[in-house]
């Protein structure tokens, strides 16, 4: 090793292994990142990962470290945070952003891959790099933009009843409303992913009164006397006005390269509706 090559070494910035929680997917490989004056780098990456931080509530984008060629053997770095003297460390080179962020040019010790994917134990140059910071977004930022996007596709709830207008005593009122598709979305900004939506239905018909699901509309080719478990709704024993309200629960969940899921703020929305309730009493006629 020349004389050069080992100042070089010595000044070099030791490889650390980005520290991220267990349960955060696919950790860096400790080989692939390195720090840069506070700034996690990893320079086996072709691309920005993702990764959800628990302990952050927060998305959290790697750095990473590109050589200027992307053809020809394949090298791993190690950014120099200082250099000999009248060495150029790369100030004068401008870097393309990545992912609109700027790119910080370096000096680095290049080490060879090899063919198994080990690293030879020496650098075999020093090369001119590109640093680029992490991100990290709150989860707060990705749900407000989950939410908006969703309220945009999803209707409005609505309550059906049948009889329509006033229902009897002791008479089945039938109560349903249109069921809504669950909603499937692919995100770019300002996290990429995909965003699923399934509808959850729950009624209170009063009087102590609750159901769960859609239910379905009132047709005469299925009477509620011969299905009684068909149709979603209500027996009341007692006259008035009843106050019939409808919840529909949106549970949100944003997967994050298509592997971890994390759940997000559920949309809720009401439907109501105020049903007159009568006593039904026998007269005798002609």
């Amino acid at each position: 090793m020349n004389a050069v090559v080992r100042i070089l070494l010595a000044l070099a910035v030791s490889v650390v292994t980005t520290p991220y929680a267990p349960d955060i997917a696919q950790a860096l490989d400790g080989r692939c990142s390195a720090t840069f004056s506070g700034i996690a780098a990893g320079s086996c990456s072709s691309h920005l990962e993702w990764r959800f931080s628990k302990e952050a509530q927060a998305f959290e984008k790697s750095g990473i470290t590109r050589g200027l060629s992307s053809s020809g053997p394949r090298y791993e770095y190690e950014v120099l945070e200082r250099c000999i003297e009248g060495m150029d460390c790369g100030g004068a080179h401008l870097c393309p952003a990545v992912d609109g962020l700027p790119g910080r040019s370096q000096a680095a010790l290049a080490f060879l891959v090899m063919s198994d994917g080990s690293r030879s134990p020496t650098p075999a140059t020093i090369a001119l790099v590109c640093v680029y910071p992490g991100r990290s977004v709150p989860l707060s930022a990705v749900q407000a933009a989950v939410h908006e996007e969703l309220r945009k596709r999803i209707p409005s709830p609505s309550v059906t009843s049948a009889p329509p207008g006033v229902s009897l005593v002791n008479l089945l009122t039938i109560f349903s409303t249109t069921p809504a598709p669950e909603q499937a979305i692919a995100f770019a900004q300002p996290v990429p992913g995909e965003v699923r939506a399934v509808p959850e239905y729950a009624w209170d018909f009063g009087d102590g009164i609750h159901g769960v699901g859609p239910g379905k509309p009132f047709t005469s080719s299925v009477l509620p006397s011969k299905n009684p478990e068909y149709y979603t709704g209500a027996k009341y024993t007692q006259p008035g006005t009843k106050h019939v309200t409808l919840t529909v629960t949106w549970r949100v969940t944003f997967r994050l390269e298509g592997v971890q899921d994390i759940p997000l703020e559920p949309i809720v929305m009401t439907a109501s509706e105020d049903k007159q309730i009568a006593t039904a009493r026998g007269v005798l006629v002609n």
